[in-house]
């Protein structure tokens, strides 16, 4: 079903060079090119146990001190943590303690710098189809506001937001170990970004990132969110499963919020959501979110790592 109402909950003002799609064309891998991917992505290392350690404690409330006993046995990560938290523009007082610098920036950010430390040895490659810091930065942003926005959707569950947000795009990462089999294409406004990717690698950057996320034994919600995460440009909110509605609006949101707001990753195009997913965010608007404090302050904190 093509997006053709747009509630105005939804509207957010343009800035010159801002593409805004038509539509957004539901489009599909042919089996042979995701059979052949699949293939390559099978060598790939798994992630080590740290992550899911770290995953268990997040879902657990627990507090920054007990992260801290969970990554301080890593030294590269550990390192990563405190570099992060002593980043230009975060703060002026130096930070040495792995707990402290958890605080610093918050279990969002943190599970994106862990999230990132747990699946480099997946996204090293040399190719040039996306750039991974630009690619990571991105998932930080759209985990980071994907939580903020999840407190304005009943129901939503702000932790399993974020970690979809920090995971929603991850098949990028796939097209730089399969690049050779990219072939050239233009992008139709009038078609949308998935169109354009199906056209160029036989696959879109969904069929890719299930394919990652199976491998890496992601959870089951996780991979659903990937599924599902453009859905809301092109179908109406009953048509994505009920479990997972709430969080997927979350990080369709939080997408577009990162797009307009200057941490794109790759897709350089937004569509509003349909119109019926608007009793889903009762109390708010796009426009309201885009201008809200603790959007601003979340962007400037992924602008300011430097990878």
């Amino acid at each position: 079903m093509q997006n053709n109402a747009t509630h105005p909950h939804f509207d957010l003002s343009l800035k010159d060079g801002d593409l805004l799609y038509q539509q957004l064309l539901p489009a599909e891998g042919t089996r042979g090119r995701l059979t052949m991917y699949q293939n390559s992505i099978s060598s790939l290392p798994l992630p080590p146990a740290l992550w899911n350690a770290f995953q268990r404690a997040c879902s657990e409330e627990a507090s920054s001190q007990q992260l801290g006993e969970i990554i301080k046995d890593d030294p590269v990560l550990s390192a990563s943590i405190l570099r992060f938290a002593n980043s230009a523009g975060i703060v002026h007082t130096p930070i040495n303690d792995v707990g402290r610098g958890i605080s610093r920036l918050g279990n969002s950010m943190v599970r994106s710098v862990v999230a990132k430390h747990a699946f480099s040895a997946s996204s090293s490659s040399t190719g040039k189809v996306y750039d991974i810091p630009m690619l990571w930065k991105h998932g930080m942003a759209v985990s980071a506001l994907a939580e903020i926005v999840a407190d304005h959707i009943p129901g939503c569950n702000r932790n399993e937001a974020g970690t979809i947000g920090l995971f929603h795009d991850v098949g990028r990462l796939g097209y730089n170990l399969v690049n050779e089999f990219m072939q050239p294409a233009e992008l139709d406004p009038a078609k949308g970004y998935l169109v354009y990717e199906l056209e160029r690698s036989g696959c879109t950057h969904i069929d890719m990132g299930l394919l990652l996320a199976e491998h890496w034994q992601l959870p089951e919600k996780i991979c659903k969110g990937i599924r599902y995460h453009h859905h809301p440009a092109y179908v109406e909110a009953e048509a994505i499963p009920s479990e997972i509605r709430a969080e997927v609006l979350a990080v369709y949101l939080a997408d577009l919020l990162a797009i307009r707001l200057g941490v794109a990753g790759g897709n350089p195009g937004t569509i509003p959501p349909h119109a019926s997913f608007a009793d889903m965010l009762p109390n708010t608007t796009l426009t309201d979110l885009a201008n809200d404090r603790k959007v601003g302050s979340e962007l400037a904190l992924v602008q300011a790592m430097e990878f």
